[in-house]
């Protein structure tokens, strides 16, 4: 919206802008950032599964299972959703290394990580539009947008951030083949990938592909000529890269695999669905979508009620898109515009026929049900670009005269008569809207004439004017924050095993009265839903049970034996029928008592040797062989051993793992997962580095 000359602000100039107007926002959630203000709904358990993940592994432990969720299970699934690949996450490692608590370590990680997305979004600006004044608007826009509230209440930035990285290498590389951008575009593909949903990205890719094919299907033979002199050029590094992006779909892969074998259960995503995979969603729970969510942030235009997940842009996007209604319009324009539509109607489940033909004929829609994830992974970025894109063909109108030029300007004031004729009506505009409308005006009408200067007052207008009103929507959600006192369900060592289940109060374990759990291996869900409350919570207080007897009983009828045991403390263990071929069902204690026994730390004859959380090594000294329960659920990836010889693990009471133990003194052991699963999450977890390392050096160099 400037003069339309080339920058006159050197580059160094601009960055100073950039930090300067991160800094702000950094001030603008210093409580939350510095953990004065406790995160709330999912980002606590990213919070929560972040830390038992990056502790692990500075700990030289790969963690493929979580002991302490839901009494045990496959840690898959949060691995997948924190994308474990992300080789920014070491960044917390190197802080808590050199003395930095966690929390703030992973919440400069957040703010760093989100950061990093705002400069992906400028530079992909600037590529596109080749002016760093535009840019830098952009950038400030999405900065500022509600994106950056959702760093503590949910996920979105483990989506949005590469999703932004992604694009800017695509055209980037687009424009300049180079290897950097070639390796970047790889990269935050792996990321993407390794995400237990990757289908939001892969939509919003096909979807950009196919409209981007049509609208500039004149450009495509010179586009695939440069990919393919590119590759010719580089056919080593790109048949390895490819192989790698390849190899990372295999995780996910093997989690929707395992989810379907009936591993583990998803209840609250599953419903009453009949098919056997536990990551469909029924159609019927797709009850907030797009729409909703729109809706129900209109009801908080009033920015004094401004909180969580309310969807909110700063106005001042909004009047660029109304001034360049009288633009010339063109394929860019109709690209975004076309982007936005398709999608929107899309993916809204209720009203248009669209979506429930693509849900009975596309499977990756039934694997996913927050829809309105699309806002903020895709369509708040998309609005802002557009936005930008109409302040650019508002730019592009000629003024070759004076009479042109306060034409121009007439537009622009009619245009803010009528926007503040809208925000007086509503009569819930706070203060700095009108601050906002009037910096506006003076900004607008200096680009209509011709005379904004994209030099050190352009930068310091332009952003106060965007800044304005964001930063009172802010104070007032900074009023709603809750405080951080006392610590989150994660704030705990992970290298000891408490003989006590002290670890019962946790709201994912046994909560008061009966609900749906989220996501926990199959025979615990089995019994939490099957067996009352405080039978399971009796059973529950011993993490080792030793037992001299086995009953076999069909699944049909074990929910009530299981239930009548836990309450009478009963010197028996159930296993199933159909696991039971061959199974010694009763010790050699002559004279077994009738409950029994727990371990203890007093026991004498037990001790845990070693305790992480793929592995537990235990000694155990018992004068007759026994029954030896580990109340940690069940899984055919654990295997265990005696004396280091494998010895076969049963599922004890429903949910459980149990194997016989002899008499005398004996090293037990249990441990989770296969060779090729830790190669797996290893070798793709080297290589992200790897590729790091190789997105830094070949742009140093020439």
């Amino acid at each position: 919206m400037h003069s339309g000359k080339k920058s006159i602000l050197n580059p160094q100039k601009t960055a100073f802008w950039i930090v300067f107007a991160f800094a702000v926002w950094v001030f603008s959630f210093w409580g939350y950032l510095s953990s004065k203000s406790s995160f709330v709904s999912d980002a606590l358990s990213y919070y929560d599964h972040t830390k038992f993940f990056i502790e692990n592994l500075g700990h030289g432990v790969y963690p493929l299972w979580d002991p302490f969720w839901c009494y045990g299970a496959p840690n898959d699934f949060f691995l997948r959703r924190i994308g474990a690949f992300n080789p920014f996450y070491l960044f917390i490692l190197l802080l808590k290394d050199i003395g930095v608590p966690y929390t703030i370590s992973y919440l400069i990680f957040l703010a760093g990580y989100y950061w990093s997305g705002m400069i992906a979004f400028y530079l992909l600006a600037r590529r596109i539009y080749q002016d760093r004044f535009i840019a830098y608007a952009g950038y400030l826009i999405l900065l500022f947008s509600a994106l950056g509230t959702r760093l503590f209440d949910s996920y979105m930035m483990l989506v949005t951030v590469p999703l932004l990285w992604f694009f800017y290498f695509l055209v980037a590389f687009s424009q300049t083949p180079r290897k950097h951008f070639f390796l970047g575009m790889v990269l935050f593909l792996m990321v993407l990938a390794g995400t237990y949903i990757p289908f939001y990205f892969l939509i919003i890719l096909c979807l950009f592909t196919v409209l981007y094919c049509l609208i500039y299907f004149n450009f495509i033979p010179e586009l695939l000529g440069r990919y393919l002199k590119f590759v010719e050029a580089n056919k080593v590094l790109v048949i390895l890269s490819l192989l790698v992006l390849a190899f990372s779909f295999v995780p996910i892969i093997s989690f929707f695999h395992d989810s379907n074998n009936g591993q583990v259960v998803m209840p609250v995503r599953h419903g009453d669905l009949t098919s056997g995979h536990a990551l469909t969603v029924p159609h019927q729970t797709l009850d907030w979508g797009v729409i909703e969510d729109l809706m129900y942030s209109s009801y908080f235009s009033d920015l004094r009620l401004y909180k969580f997940a309310v969807v909110y842009v700063p106005f001042f996007a909004f009047i660029l898109i109304f001034l360049g209604l009288i633009g010339r319009i063109d394929r860019l324009a109709v690209l975004l515009f076309l982007l936005g539509v398709v999608l929107f109607c899309g993916i809204v489940p209720h009203g248009l026929p669209v979506y429930d033909f693509l849900y009975r004929h596309l499977f990756i829609l039934k694997y996913f049900r927050n829809l309105h994830f699309f806002i903020w992974f895709f369509l708040i970025p998309l609005f802002v670009f557009f936005a930008l894109e109409q302040w650019k063909m508002f730019a592009g109108i000629a003024t070759s005269n004076v009479r042109q030029k306060y034409a121009l300007l007439a537009y622009v004031i009619v245009v803010h008569m009528i926007v503040f004729a809208f925000i007086w009506w509503r009569q819930d505009a706070v203060l700095s809207t009108y601050i906002m409308l009037l910096l506006s005006l003076i900004l607008c009408s200096m680009a209509a004439l011709k005379v904004l200067r994209a030099d050190g007052w352009g930068y310091a207008l332009l952003t106060i004017t965007v800044l304005v009103q964001p930063l009172q929507a802010y104070y007032y959600f900074s009023l709603k924050a809750i405080p951080h006192t006392g610590q989150y369900a994660y704030d705990f060592s992970y290298t000891s095993l408490n003989l006590e289940n002290t670890d019962l109060a946790k709201p994912a374990n046994i909560p008061q009265g009966k609900s749906t759990l989220y996501y926990a291996a199959s025979g615990y869900n089995f019994i939490y839903q099957n067996v009352s409350d405080q039978a399971l919570a009796d059973y529950l207080q011993d993490k080792f049970i030793l037992v001299d007897h086995l009953q076999a009983i069909g699944r049909d009828r074990a929910a009530g034996v299981i239930e009548h045991n836990f309450l009478t403390d009963a010197n028996e263990a159930i296993v199933f029928k159909d696991q039971a071929d061959g199974l010694k069902m009763t010790g050699d204690d002559p004279a077994p008592g009738p409950k029994a026994m727990r371990i203890n730390k007093d026991l004498r004859g037990f001790k845990v040797l070693s305790f992480d959380a793929n592995h537990v090594r235990l000694r155990l000294d018992i004068p007759y062989e026994k029954f030896l329960i580990y109340n940690d659920s069940f899984d055919p990836y654990w295997r265990a051993s005696i004396d280091h010889h494998p010895q076969r693990i049963y599922e004890a009471n429903g949910a459980f793992k149990g194997v016989w133990v002899p008499a005398g003194q004996h090293l037990v052991e249990f441990s989770y997962g296969t060779s090729w699963q830790y190669a797996m999450n290893i070798f793709l977890s080297i290589f992200a580095f790897i590729i790091l390392a190789g997105i830094v050096y070949y742009a140093c160099i020439p």
